[in-house]
């Protein structure tokens, strides 16, 4: 699930709001970088055609384009078979330019989330005395705040699993999936299953109205820092979100812990995002660009300048609005603390498939240097 909102930027020009309808403008050609040099696109596109062909009697209005799900998975299909053949970049970005056009680009807020690693137990002891529930059958029970499930326990006889940490099972409905990792060493893959339908409201935001943090210190790692220094304040400040995730868990293959978005496939680390539905076509690949959180030789932190192709797979209570983007940062440690110091301004451009797939060369322009600047550790 998506990460923490802050408030939307301005907005930059309006989007209809109707399923599969989508902003006019006039698309453009120009060059299409990628700063991964194409690394796991194959592997992300994959997923979008497959949903794609299955919404193959669907149109979809982009940017003024009206197209099928079929239009659009047919060109996917031609993109998929080029990157596989392992071209070098330059032709990849080459093949991309002639044969899409993009959309005028929207300002957004581009934020990270991840897939954390949790220690946890299938049985609740003084150690592990968390719960995780499983979808309640009963409406009237499934639809209570987070308040009153945590303090009336309402929801007994549901619990699935136990974390030991109440701000780690915090943090794992705010990522909507985990990893629990049991004493004997198995892991569990924590999924998303409902939730109960109350409005969410980030803890942040809520931090930054009472004076404690300020808009710049933000983070997951501020926030669980003052949490855990002020335990008097942490259960009144968390069931400030009154949104409950239930969950399932599954034991995948050790090399399938991935979570999937809520197109149902698995998401790809650095190319799966998450946006809201109203506003952008689920599925679509579009081009990303923004900054992102790197450490140098010295262990500085640095923020580097990226562009590449994403493609919009998953969507949340937490993303919502056409300036809001949530980018999948990957799994573990070093991915949450890369998502919980992401909180950028970005661009987003959505490609537009050219039907005849005509190269016109002219268009084409050399790839651009990615550099990187500093930034302060406290962002």
């Amino acid at each position: 699930m998506p990460s923490l909102p802050v408030l939307f930027l301005a907005l930059l020009f309006s989007y209809m709001l109707a399923p599969h309808s989508f902003a006019e403008g006039n698309g453009t050609t120009q060059a299409v970088t990628d700063d991964l040099h194409y690394r796991g696109l194959a592997n992300s596109l994959e997923k979008s055609l497959s949903y794609f062909e299955t919404a193959a009697t669907e149109t979809f209005n982009l940017c003024g384009h009206s197209m099928t799900g079929h239009e659009i998975s047919s060109a996917y299909k031609e993109a998929l078979s080029i990157l596989t053949e392992e071209n070098e970049n330059d032709d990849l970005a080459l093949f991309f330019s002639e044969n899409f056009t993009t959309c005028s680009p929207t300002s957004l807020l581009v934020t990270g989330y991840y897939t954390p690693i949790f220690s946890g137990s299938l049985v609740p002891s003084s150690t592990y005395r968390y719960p995780l529930y499983a979808p309640p059958e009963q409406d009237t029970l499934r639809c209570n705040s987070r308040a009153e499930i945590n303090d009336h326990k309402t929801l007994k006889g549901h619990e699935i699993a136990y974390l030991a940490d109440p701000l780690d099972l915090f943090f794992l409905h705010v990522q909507g999936s985990g990893i629990i990792e049991l004493p004997d060493g198995r892991r569990l893959l924590a999924s998303y299953a409902a939730d109960n339908g109350r409005p969410y409201t980030s803890i942040g935001k809520v931090l930054i109205n009472e004076g404690i943090l300020t808009r710049e210190e933000v983070s997951l790692a501020s926030i669980r820092k003052y949490l855990t220094e002020n335990p008097d304040q942490r259960k009144r400040i968390l069931h400030c979100n009154e949104r409950f995730i239930f969950f399932r868990l599954s034991t995948p293959e050790p090399n399938e812990f991935v979570p999937s978005g809520s197109l149902g496939f698995p998401l790809t680390p650095g190319r799966s995002v998450a946006m809201d539905d109203r506003h952008y076509p689920p599925g679509i690949l579009g081009v990303l660009t923004s900054s992102q959180p790197v450490l140098n030789k010295k262990g500085d932190l640095l923020w580097q300048k990226f562009t590449r192709l994403v493609t919009h797979q998953d969507s949340g209570a937490a993303i919502a609005g056409a300036h809001r983007l949530d980018l999948y940062m990957g799994i573990g440690r070093e991915a949450g603390r890369k998502a919980g110091l992401m909180k950028e301004k970005g661009t987003f451009m959505i490609l537009i498939p050219n039907l005849s797939f005509q190269p016109d060369r002219s268009k084409i322009v050399a790839s651009e240097t990615i550099g990187t600047h500093p930034k302060k550790m406290d962002h």
